[in-house]
């Protein structure tokens, strides 16, 4: 069977949502990348059993960082990956923000948050009050780097089964 859904990235300019994109889409990694659209859209299809699940991912500009957090945006979505950069606490902040001004529209969807650039292991600096957090919040937190591919597959699989327990929940 053939599912196809969409997921939005959420994050604020520069923690690597486009580059998580890549790297789980064409098994690639660009180190300088420019934004060409304000919005792009890309497919990644994970294989669970029997079912082949295709992502539609919904990756915004990284410029309008508030943008993300609106009706439109997020409306039909059926996953969301909430991305941060590792060495970047302020970054965890913004989400946490958001989802406390967006909770009526943000929802319960299933939803990743994916803390990315762990690669650069010296510089980590999320606390465990951020962390415990956001594990408040019901989002499953996956540690992951785009740069060396590290957990991206499962980050994504891990969504692509939280939306399908969601699916079978509701049948």
């Amino acid at each position: 069977m053939r599912l196809r859904r969409k997921v939005c990235l959420l994050g604020a300019p520069g923690v690597g949502k486009t580059s998580l994109v890549r790297r789980f889409v064409e098994c690639r990694f660009d180190q300088d990348h420019e934004s060409l659209t304000a919005m792009q859209v890309s497919k990644g299809a994970v294989e669970l059993g029997d079912i082949s699940l295709e992502m539609m991912l919904w990756d915004p500009d990284g410029t309008e960082a508030w943008g993300q957090y609106n009706r439109s945006f997020i409306s039909g979505a059926s996953g969301l990956m909430f991305v941060v950069d590792a060495t970047k606490p302020r970054t965890l902040d913004h989400l946490l923000e958001a989802q406390t001004k967006g909770r009526g529209f943000i929802g319960s969807r299933p939803a990743v948050l994916l803390v990315n650039k762990v690669d650069l292991t010296g510089d980590f600096a999320l606390t465990k009050a951020q962390v415990d957090a956001a594990s408040a919040l019901n989002w499953h937190l996956v540690q992951a780097s785009a740069k060396s591919g590290d957990n991206v597959d499962q980050a994504f699989t891990q969504l692509a089964e939280l939306m399908l327990e969601v699916r079978k929940a509701s049948a």
